[in-house]
């Protein structure tokens, strides 16, 4: 992997509370938060989601978790991954025509 994917992936890791900085540290924490906080947008949001799946479950009597749910989950995550991916590939390639 070279270092701009090396890069990439640092960051989306660091935005996504996914680094163990401790154990870990790396220079870009020093610019880039983690959006999964609990006040920050990504982290409520999310909370919702999870408070939403419970929800939906117990309305299904399926217990812990739903197969349809995991689906629509595990899609919007692929998604989102792969529309950061693009972002920051499309930010180095305008910021590199100036």
């Amino acid at each position: 992997m070279g270092d701009r994917e090396e890069l990439k992936e640092r960051i989306y890791g660091l935005m996504n509370g996914l680094l163990d900085l401790e154990t870990h540290p790396v220079e870009e924490s020093r610019y880039v938060e983690d959006e999964f906080g609990e006040d920050k947008v990504c982290g409520i949001a999310y909370r919702e989601i999870l408070e939403a799946n419970e929800r939906l479950c117990e309305r299904l009597h399926s217990g812990k978790g739903d197969p349809d749910v995991e689906i629509i989950m595990d899609g919007m995550m692929r998604i989102s991954y792969h529309l950061c991916m693009k972002m920051f590939d499309y930010g180095a390639f305008f910021a590199d025509r100036d």
